[in-house]
């Protein structure tokens, strides 16, 4: 199967955004929560918190504004 796609570097050379026909996107059976294979994976996240959710670094934090992850402490006296 080939796929075109067009990728569009007018308005921001930095940014990469890319378009591909609405006929050659499939929608999913269900949700996926599987894990995510990428690999810069271990560069831009430290790991996974309990609920799954990835742990970004310091630079991406910073560059989308978004506060450190901070792990709840644990009552003892529950």
């Amino acid at each position: 199967m080939a796929c075109k796609v067009l990728v569009d570097v007018h308005v921001d050379p930095d940014l990469l955004v890319a378009y591909v026909p609405e006929e050659n996107l499939l929608a999913p059976d269900g949700p996926n929560k599987g894990r995510f294979d990428h690999p810069y994976l271990s560069f831009l996240f430290y790991g996974m918190d309990g609920a799954g959710d990835y742990i970004p670094i310091k630079q991406l934090r910073e560059k989308y504004n978004r506060p450190r992850h901070e792990v709840p402490p644990i009552d003892e006296d529950a």
